[in-house]
């Protein structure tokens, strides 16, 4: 299919948000829908590995659900433990029992993701155009309710509506003008880092299999805090697995160790293992009976975390009075710490329950009134986005304890550390708490 010269809505973003969006257009009467990405197919780095509860009812709206369920693992626990292999709590996910269709959490890598995303826009006829990368954004000459994208392969298009969910790095979001910050950050003072500032994620094979429990846990200790799960599929074009089980393992790096590798090996990942593991992922059998060594690092990387969100969620673009309309999702709109497995839901979740809101927007024309109910709408999910920015910093600084928390304990006689876990074993004792904390997961209780 040749490129369009214009088109109702332009994504800009082919990763599961930006494909979410144009699939909830579609289905919502959006068919005059274009999607472009800067980057060929299979080139995004895979890190998200959780779907939630209400990210799959969202995306059963869009007939993706089914899809992804059948290609992950439904789990029905989150545990964290201490170093001793000590169960501190259980976040039991039982609970939501009765309260949706999809009572557990879902483990599947990224890449599967897109890839259930990207046949139903193939089934659908919807192509993703690549490499098409945003360079410019100016005003039509002849409607100023519409803006010309151009790509830096020299091509170019007119679209009423351009959905920026091109990334933390989003063009859109620059060429619009929008500002991308820390919603928490104090003017003059310096960033209170913790150990998740800079993390490496890693799909890996042992030489025996662990005598672990086959659900997502996290380990927390005194410098990081450390990530391990079964995977069905490693990332996409990694390493031969030799038929045996891929796990993904995530953890904190502490900046004292100085950066990671930018494709941590085998041996770097099994120090972090030692340093930081859980005490049955041990390869010294003084610590371990059952020692096991990591036999190959299929695909790893590296990233450092924080947290922004954007100035607005919907702006108009160019000169004239109101200009074209730009909408932002996922991570063009907001980012921040991996805790509890939220940034793709979200991103997920703004891009399903945007398309409506432009289906009726497109169908009931350009009108104050109509700007209105899109304002009103993308102010929602800045709402939201800024609650779960909020929960992940509190939890990404419970198991990362930043400078600021260690200093505000320093004059306790017990261990800041040994306080920390005591409450989480305290808190894991009760029922409500390890249920409650499920469903504040899920998104069930803001979707």
């Amino acid at each position: 299919m040749s490129f369009p010269s214009s088109t109702k809505l332009l994504v800009v973003g082919a990763g599961p948000a930006g494909m979410a969006c144009a699939l909830s257009a579609w289905y919502s009467g959006i068919k005059d829908v274009t999607v472009v990405d800067a980057v060929e197919q299979g080139e995004h780095a895979s890190r998200a590995m959780v779907i939630h509860a209400a990210t799959l009812e969202a995306l059963d709206t869009i007939r993706c659900a089914n899809g992804l369920v059948e290609r992950g693992i439904k789990v029905s626990a989150m545990n964290y433990y201490d170093r001793t292999d000590a169960l501190l709590m259980n976040v039991d996910f039982d609970g939501l029992i009765g309260k949706t269709n999809f009572p557990y959490y879902l483990l599947i890598p990224q890449h599967i993701t897109e890839e259930v995303l990207g046949n139903k826009l193939k089934e659908l006829g919807i192509p993703v155009f690549r490499p098409y990368k945003a360079v410019g954004m100016r005003e039509n000459s002849k409607d100023g309710r519409a803006v010309d994208v151009s790509f830096e392969n020299g091509q170019s298009i007119t679209a009423q509506y351009v959905v920026g969910a091109d990334g933390a790095q989003s063009a859109v979001r620059q060429l619009s003008g929008v500002d991308f910050v820390d919603p928490n950050a104090v003017p003059g003072e310096p960033e209170d880092i913790n150990t998740l500032a800079q993390m490496v994620i890693a799909d890996v094979t042992f030489s025996e299999p662990p005598t672990l429990p086959s659900i997502l846990f996290g380990v927390v200790s005194t410098e990081s805090f450390f990530i391990f799960s079964p995977l069905q599929y490693p990332m996409k074009d990694s390493k031969e697995t030799h038929g045996k089980t891929v796990y993904r393992i995530a953890c904190g790096v502490p900046l004292t160790l100085g950066a990671p590798p930018s494709k941590p090996s085998v041996e770097y990942c099994q120090e972090l293992i030692e340093n930081f593991g859980p005490g049955k992922l041990s390869s010294d059998k003084n610590k371990n009976p059952y020692a096991v060594h990591v036999s190959d690092v299929v695909w790893s990387t590296r990233f450092r975390t924080r947290c922004a969100v954007a100035e607005t969620f919907f702006t108009h673009f160019g000169n004239g009075s109101p200009g074209a309309s730009v909408c932002l999702i996922g991570d063009a709109a907001h980012i921040h710490p991996p805790a509890g497995g939220q940034g793709m839901n979200l991103g997920l979740r703004d891009a399903i329950t945007l398309g409506p809101v432009l289906a009726a927007a497109l169908t009931a024309g350009p009108s104050p009134e109509t700007d209105g109910k899109v304002r009103a709408h993308m102010t929602l999910r800045r709402d939201r986005a800024l609650k779960v920015i909020g929960m992940t910093k509190v939890m990404a600084g419970a198991v990362g304890m930043s400078p600021a928390v260690r200093d505000k304990f320093a004059w306790s006689p017990i261990h800041i550390y040994t306080i920390r876990d005591w409450v989480f074993w305290v808190l894991g004792k009760s029922q409500w708490v390890r249920q409650t904390l499920a469903y504040r997961f899920s998104g069930l209780a803001a979707p």
